[in-house]
């Protein structure tokens, strides 16, 4: 028997400045990963990186990184 998994859920863009260690959610919600880290590139002036994750909406995985940015 094969079992694919198919999670449903959302991405999120976050940024963080030069030298923090915490990042800081900039966006709603998106269906679409370059939907985005194109709001987070938007989003993130001033700021030295960005990335995607991907939230789970089952609650049985934890958020997964899927693109980082640098915003040199």
């Amino acid at each position: 028997m094969l079992h694919i998994n198919r999670p449903h859920g959302h991405y999120i863009g976050q940024v963080r400045r030069v030298g923090a260690q915490k990042w800081r959610t900039v966006t709603k919600p998106r269906r679409s990963a370059h939907h985005a880290l194109a709001a987070a590139v938007l989003a993130g002036k001033g700021m030295k990186r960005a990335r995607v994750l991907f939230i789970d909406n089952s609650g049985w995985y934890d958020p997964h990184i899927v693109m980082e940015a640098n915003l040199d």
